[in-house]
């Protein structure tokens, strides 16, 4: 499958569930305060992020170490800038490559955290989430007395920006079937479909590192950024190879792809169940599918609450009667 015009998908939003309201799960925080520190890939300067339990229903939220600056929102809506990763901002403030984290957070479950750092931008660590993800289980993470209800799709969801697209379909469990196209002969026409679960993630996806080309370094040098990046904390490709003397998976490029579309995901603050398809995919559609998926769940939830007091008021009636 390599354009979108294959896919024989209907959305019809008005569309009222005929699932049964998922099972709802205990949303989680941390059991104690943890600190990451690392360098920003951009800035090349030290990187203090603060991670703090935080009560039920609070969501996952940003904070400055310098007051004035406010909170931000994990939210697809709090995104401001896509271009190489995921920035979010509240007017005043702004973080950018929360991606990593996120994805660490998704597979822990993790749904109520106040997340601190004295910075603009997260730590890049090793390029992976890997060590955002120790630090969470080391921390230890704890279920709150509250609920949180994943989301499952009713229809099929989309974006399509010229030749790429990203679909997210109903599915029971997660699923992602991705693939990448870059002019480069490691990294053309390659695909990957898994299915994920905590355990999966944490052992196949999460450790998979970013990754550039080194055409590129000097151009992003010259305007000041990837200060803080090196061969620890990136694969870089040349022209027909690795500069990396090792990879940690054959398709490592391609998992750190499916890594970044998880973290994307967990914008929306919830765990989701969902058949993710891409085809040369990026932070952009990422964040616009994301939009949809709130948009397509709230009428999805609207419907059924309607549909549940419909049927509780014919209930009295019939009673009444």
């Amino acid at each position: 499958m390599t354009r979108m015009n294959h896919l024989q998908l209907d959305i019809n939003p008005n569309a009222v569930s005929t699932m049964a309201p998922p099972a709802q799960q205990a949303r989680r925080t941390l059991k104690t305060e943890t600190t990451i520190t690392g360098v920003g890939v951009h800035s090349g300067e030290t990187v203090h992020l603060k991670l703090s339990p935080a009560p039920a229903g609070t969501g996952l939220v940003l904070r400055s170490s310098s007051k004035e600056d406010g909170e931000i929102e994990v939210s697809p809506y709090s995104v401001v800038n896509t271009l190489n990763a995921v920035t979010l901002s509240n007017g005043k403030w702004q973080v950018q490559t929360v991606e990593h984290l996120l994805a660490a957070l998704a597979t822990a479950e993790v749904t109520d955290l106040y997340i601190e750092l004295d910075s603009f931008e997260m730590p890049i660590m090793d390029g992976s989430s890997a060590e955002f993800y120790s630090a969470v289980l080391a921390a230890g993470v704890v279920e709150l007395d509250e609920t949180i209800e994943p989301i499952r799709l009713t229809n099929a969801v989309w974006v399509v920006e010229g030749d790429k697209y990203l679909v997210a379909l109903p599915h029971d469990g997660l699923r992602v079937s991705y693939h990448i196209d870059y002019q480069h002969p490691l990294l053309s026409g390659k695909s990957l479909t898994l299915d994920l679960d905590s355990q999966i993630l944490a052992d196949e996806i999460l450790p998979a590192r970013t990754f550039g080309f080194l055409r590129d370094v000097d151009h992003l040098k010259s305007k000041g950024l990837i200060k803080g990046a090196s061969l620890d904390n990136a694969v870089v490709l040349t022209e027909d190879h690795y500069l990396n003397e090792d990879l940690r998976f054959p398709e490592e490029c391609i998992r750190h792809k499916v890594l970044d579309l998880i973290g994307d995901m967990y914008l929306l603050g919830r765990p989701i169940h969902a058949h993710f398809i891409a085809s040369k995919a990026g932070h952009g559609l990422d964040v616009a599918l994301a939009r949809r998926i709130m948009t397509q769940v709230s009428v999805d939830e609207l419907a059924r609450k309607r549909a549940s007091a419909g049927a509780k008021s014919s209930a009295v009636a019939a009673t009444g009667s």
